[in-house]
């Protein structure tokens, strides 16, 4: 079975550090192995993922041990059931608007009798081929798994505290931008009441002896770090 690092890090209180890819690169994945990372995280929401290329991404991973999560791109039943059988041992649920959805999410995460997750023989169970039961799979399965939900609505800020009592839910985040958007600041993630939500929430987590993704995790976001990179070596190069 695969381990995840990221319930390591929750469960000793420490804190993991991962790559944010949004599109499959192989050689990424690689690069990320070789340098320490302890997980790649895939945006599936955003990013040009499809599931035969998160599970090329997981496989990579695997061979570092890697942990493997992904922002996937809803919150549909068939969406995680899909997510887990390709490899991933964590997601990252975009929108969670309350405390139903929640249930909803961590149901369809996990097999019974904590969950609802369907059973199969695919990449997620090494096809079956490990000797291992489907009893012993299910179990050490929803033992090292992790679920993750973002906050990016007025309503979910709103509801936070019938959302933290959903069991099942590992990590609190946000979704900044969007949550802006429905606070009525489009692009301004700084204003004052969205940063006010987002303390209340963070209150709220910690009130409920629950953890916020960023307790746990740090991760860099290819796509967002690596062009600022490249423009100030531009600009330093150009002015020699």
């Amino acid at each position: 079975m695969r381990k995840s690092n990221i319930r390591s890090a929750i469960t000793s209180g420490s804190k993991v550090y991962g790559l944010t890819v949004t599109f499959p690169e192989p050689t990424l994945a690689d690069w990320a192995g070789y340098l320490g990372f302890d997980f790649l995280h895939l945006d599936m929401e955003h990013g040009v993922f499809d599931w035969e290329s998160a599970e090329m991404m997981c496989r990579v991973a695997d061979m570092h041990g890697l942990s493997c999560t992904a922002r996937i791109p809803n919150t549909e039943t068939d969406t995680i059931l899909r997510a887990f059988d390709r490899g991933l041992m964590g997601i990252l649920c975009p929108h969670v608007d309350g405390a139903e959805q929640a249930a909803r999410i961590a149901r369809a995460s996990r097999f019974g009798p904590e969950g609802e997750r369907s059973f199969g023989t695919s990449r997620g169970r090494d096809y079956g081929l490990t000797g291992k039961s489907p009893a012993e799979y299910m179990a050490e399965f929803n033992a090292e798994v992790t679920v993750a939900i973002q906050i990016e609505t007025k309503h979910a800020v709103d509801t936070i505290d019938e959302i933290l009592k959903v069991d099942g839910i590992d990590l609190i985040t946000f979704g900044a931008q969007d949550l802006a958007q429905s606070l009525g600041h489009p692009g301004h993630p700084d204003h004052p009441e969205v940063l006010a939500a987002m303390d209340h929430v963070v209150s709220r987590v910690r009130a409920a002896g629950r953890v916020m993704a960023g307790d746990v995790e740090h991760s860099v976001n290819l796509v967002q770090w690596m062009p600022n990179r490249l423009k100030e070596w531009l600009a330093e190069a150009r002015s020699h």
